[in-house]
């Protein structure tokens, strides 16, 4: 790249304030584990457009769970490229992924909170927290940890808490952590009220902020909650860990809503998406749902201390081609009338919080030479670009027998004026994981469908130019 394209993807850095996770993390030992669901499978859940939609706000931060991720690959790939730019939208593309807020009111006071696939607990900071340094751990002023509106215990009559023998504990791959007591709160989120939820009252905070969240809600499986008894929450040796419904959960087992929810993420940059609790977003989308079983993927450090669960899928394979006319076989079949797809059930992680797609290295750079002009590999940031005028090939992804293809806009992120990267990009193969990230996402309703255990999709109808039409291979 050009000396202008370094410096615009090196100022983005600073300007994200970036955690210095990846000295610390990226040698860590990691592992990856299949983890056992607390639910019996049941039949597919009836999909209906539901008014209890949360609209998604950007922040300028970091994903939570794509730093699992991000170090997962990073030891495959070295040191490469750290940040891009999408036209006026600041995206941490190659590194790490952006961070979706959504608004919820708790206690009757109003906030906006990460929304994490990758956790399950819903916490919230509280007004007196102690504020420290997450690399040294040395106490600094408040601001330092980037909240927005603080949680107040005395403005509220619905709080309570549970017992002073019981705390909250948790832990992130980068360094941050949180600790404080375990309340019952009322909590509501997209028009649905929970007036009983256990959450994490949080006073103690090592938390790299966006300057606009107030905390978390986690959308992963009770097995990740982190209340522990014990009445020092910094005790070398929590108590036992005390499982609990998280938010989403208490919704559907408690308030009689369908156990589904779904996002479909935009393209706008000024927007995040639509969250819809119980059902679908009222969003054009195309009639046709495939289906595939959820299967819940671990990733922990070799002492088992941090865990993160994944929504991890197999997908038929992947489809790519120059002939934007091309016609794919999703089925692991001999048919001369359509092209194979390749890659035939890799298993994939569904994850809004990473902005790219991660496929395997021949993936990746087959993809970028199919661009016209073709792309070629920036040895220096160790990614594939592509320039911003060519004319991008037909891709998209095999899932249960339909290929769902993605945008000619979402296949180039833009690094500077006339310098783009592809949006398909390598895992670093070997053990590297592939990513179904928003470059793939923009493009589709994407349905967790708990009740079930499974992940559903549709092809969203095409929105942002009339130039690409989307396809929907039936």
């Amino acid at each position: 790249m050009k000396p202008a394209a370094l410096a615009l993807l090196a100022g983005f850095a600073t300007a994200l304030k970036a955690p210095p996770y990846l000295a610390d993390y990226v040698n860590e030992p990691l592992t990856i584990s299949r983890l056992q669901t607390q639910y019996n499978p049941g039949p597919l859940t009836q999909l209906k457009v539901t008014s209890n939609v949360v609209s998604l706000k950007r922040a300028n931060s970091w994903s939570l769970s794509s730093v699992y991720l991000q170090a997962l690959r990073q030891q495959h790939l070295g040191t490469g490229a750290e940040r891009a730019t999408n036209g006026s939208v600041d995206l941490a593309s190659v590194e790490a992924g952006q961070v979706f807020l959504a608004p919820v009111t708790v206690g009757g006071q109003d906030f906006y909170v990460v929304v994490d696939s990758g956790s399950s607990d819903p916490w919230l900071v509280g007004e007196d927290f102690d504020c420290v340094d997450p690399t040294t751990g040395t106490t600094q002023d408040d601001s330092d940890c980037y909240f927005g509106t603080t949680y107040s215990n005395t403005d509220t009559t619905t709080y309570s808490v549970i017992s002073p023998a019981q705390n909250f504990n948790i832990s992130y791959a980068d360094g941050e952590s949180l600790t404080g007591i375990m309340a019952h709160e009322s909590f509501t989120m997209g028009g649905i009220t929970c007036p009983h939820q256990e959450f994490g009252f949080v006073n103690y905070a090592a938390w790299y902020g966006d300057g606009y969240s107030s905390g978390l809600i986690g959308f992963a499986y009770r097995t990740l909650t982190s209340a522990y008894l014990g009445s020092n929450p910094h005790a070398d040796q929590p108590g036992g860990q005390q499982l609990y419904n998280p938010l989403f959960v208490n919704m559907f087992t408690n308030q009689g809503v369908p156990p589904v929810f779904s996002l479909a993420i935009d393209r706008d940059p000024d927007t995040g998406g639509i969250l819809a609790l119980g059902g679908l977003p009222d969003v054009p989308h195309s009639a046709v749902f495939a289906s595939t079983p959820i299967i819940p993927v671990g990733v922990n450090t070799s002492s088992g201390s941090l865990v993160y669960e994944f929504y991890t899928i197999v997908i038929d394979g992947f489809a790519y081609s120059a002939d934007l006319n091309a016609q794919f076989n999703p089925y692991n079949n001999v048919n001369p009338l359509k092209t194979s797809l390749t890659q035939n059930g890799t298993q994939a992680i569904v994850d809004s919080g990473t902005s790219l797609l991660y496929a395997a290295p021949a993936v990746a750079e087959a993809v970028a030479g199919l661009f016209n002009p073709p792309g070629s590999f920036d040895e220096d940031n160790q990614v594939w670009s592509v320039p911003c005028t060519a004319i991008a090939p037909t891709f998209g992804v095999g899932v249960g027998g339909k290929v769902f293809y993605v945008n000619a806009l979402d296949l180039m992120l833009q690094a500077s004026a006339t310098e783009c990267i592809s949006g398909v990009q390598s895992n670093g193969g070997g053990s590297g994981l592939t990513i179904l990230g928003d470059v793939w996402m923009k493009n589709v309703v994407s349905v967790f469908d708990i009740g079930a255990e499974q992940m559903r999709f549709a092809a969203r109808q095409y929105y942002g130019s009339e130039n690409f039409p989307v396809q929907v291979s039936t």
